[in-house]
């Protein structure tokens, strides 16, 4: 993925991303010298700084938002008047499939009233965070998760963050590099993890991977204990939330 023009692409609102990342940047910790060029801070927060990356202002913004790019989630970034700022992808193919959400003169629209007053609440009383159900506009779609959460600066609103889950059967197969890697998986048994993670079920995924439907069976209990899950639901959220490496 080319990040810059990808970032171009997801920057709907010009400099006011910086805002929002530069709050990110403030609550990770940077240097007295990084902390001045994104706007100062408290003395106290400088001395509990830890040792900052060799990032300047602007590469350390392009880095937190290459980051984003790389969540499995759908990630917004709104300013403190709920515009949107920036998108990653995952949160433009969601939308771009019309399931309940929408962007409308650069603000997140959802389908259903309630919702859009519930975000608008949210919006103006800025604390506390809102858990959303969207409903796609067929019943054959699953259900999005929304969760929109107030980022703060100084105990001051600086807009907000707002995560998307998408409903199995849409998610990228996970590189069985990666699989193999963070969690010692074989070939075999990440091969059966990502049929699971598409959307198949169990028994399908063994037809496709040319075992039974009991060999699947034990494959996936050795997958359970490899990556500390007790359950298929517990093993794909923890695939949902994993990093993406493309």
């Amino acid at each position: 993925m080319d990040e810059g023009r990808s970032r171009k692409a997801a920057d709907l609102g010009g400099g006011g991303v910086r805002g929002i990342t530069r709050a990110a940047a403030r609550s990770n910790g940077t240097s007295s010298s990084a902390a001045r060029r994104l706007g100062g801070r408290s003395d106290r927060a400088k001395r509990e700084a830890p040792h900052p990356p060799q990032f300047g202002s602007s590469a350390l913004a392009d880095a937190a938002l290459a980051t984003l790019e790389k969540l499995n989630r759908g990630v917004l970034l709104l300013d403190a008047s709920g515009a949107v700022q920036f998108m990653n992808g995952p949160a433009r193919a969601m939308l771009n499939r019309g399931h309940g959400l929408s962007i409308r003169k650069q603000r997140l629209a959802f389908a259903g009233a309630a919702e859009e007053a519930a975000l608008e609440a949210c919006l103006e009383r800025a604390t506390g965070s809102l858990l959303l159900r969207v409903a796609g506009p067929n019943h054959a779609h699953r259900p999005y998760s929304v969760l929109v959460s107030p980022l703060k600066l100084a105990d001051e609103p600086a807009g907000f963050a707002v995560f998307i889950h998408e409903p199995l059967g849409k998610q990228r197969p996970v590189p069985t590099q990666v699989l193999r890697g963070l969690y010692g998986l074989t070939v075999a048994e990440a091969r059966l993890v990502n049929a699971l993670y598409v959307g198949q079920s169990l028994q399908l995924a063994a037809g496709t991977g040319g075992i039974s439907h009991n060999t699947a069976k034990s494959t996936l209990k050795r997958v359970f204990e490899k990556c500390a899950v007790a359950s298929q639901a517990e093993l794909l959220q923890l695939l949902s939330l994993g990093p993406r490496t493309v």
